[in-house]
């Protein structure tokens, strides 16, 4: 299975929150603001500082307790609601993939936790959730276990991130945001069912899928060279022994 199980469910949840699809190349911009409490917002040449600068007009004091740099894209998410801040210099292709990693992020490291904590405690541990009170032992053990975010959360997706990059790292949240960004975009059905993937040589079918993913469905390059690979292996259709012996 391509997806592991908390990535299908977040897609999974997004879509039944959304309660309707959205044609190809998606934007998901007005999904998420049906499906979610999440603003989006756009600034030119993203900076760290502009971020700081954006929540300081609206009298709210937020610092990254960092030196500013330029970022592609960055989550902050806290009382429940998130605000994803993308380039909006960037080309399309490479702000869909933005949104749609930060929207990953937003679902599985603090949507989907917090919900779960409130099932469990009822909604008095949004106090706790949101850094009023302290957690008694229980509720310690449960944030601990379940990877409930307490306070402010903030994701920063660099210039440099791409799913190129997810080939040399650990498969951990950073990776799981990529694939729930590719499945938002591009369903793995639906990109399979618009290749020809009938080609003997793995050059020519690797060339067929990531053609379709970046004219059909609005992928960066580099991204859907990654993720049509990663189809291709996930139907057995990836490069054979001999191919790779040669």
């Amino acid at each position: 299975m391509w997806l592991d199980n908390a990535s299908q469910q977040a897609v999974d949840l997004f879509w039944s929150r959304c309660g309707e699809t959205e044609s190809f190349p998606r934007t998901l911009k007005r999904a998420i603001q049906l499906a979610f409490p999440v603003t989006i917002i756009e600034l030119p040449g993203l900076q760290l500082f502009q971020i700081e600068t954006w929540f300081a007009r609206r009298n709210t004091k937020y610092q990254f307790g960092c030196d500013s740099r330029t970022v592609r894209g960055c989550l902050i998410a806290y009382g429940g609601k998130g605000f994803i801040f993308i380039d909006s210099t960037d080309p399309p292709d490479e702000k869909r993939f933005t949104l749609s990693h930060e929207i990953g992020h937003f679902l599985i490291e603090y949507w989907i936790p917090r919900q779960k904590a409130i099932s469990k405690f009822g909604t008095t541990i949004t106090e706790v959730l949101d850094g009023h009170r302290k957690p008694s032992i229980e509720q310690r053990v449960h944030a601990f276990l379940g990877g409930v975010q307490i306070g402010v959360y903030a994701e920063m997706m660099a210039r440099s991130d791409s799913a190129e990059s997810i080939k040399t790292e650990i498969w951990d949240a950073e990776s799981r945001a990529d694939r729930v960004a590719m499945a938002l975009l591009a369903p793995p059905r639906s990109v399979i069912e618009k290749t020809d993937i009938s080609p003997s040589k793995y050059d020519d079918r690797i060339k067929n899928i990531t053609k379709v993913l970046t004219s059909e469905f609005g992928l960066p390059t580099s991204v859907a060279a990654f993720y049509g690979s990663e189809l291709l292996t996930s139907i057995g259709k990836e490069r054979s022994w001999s191919e790779n012996f040669r």
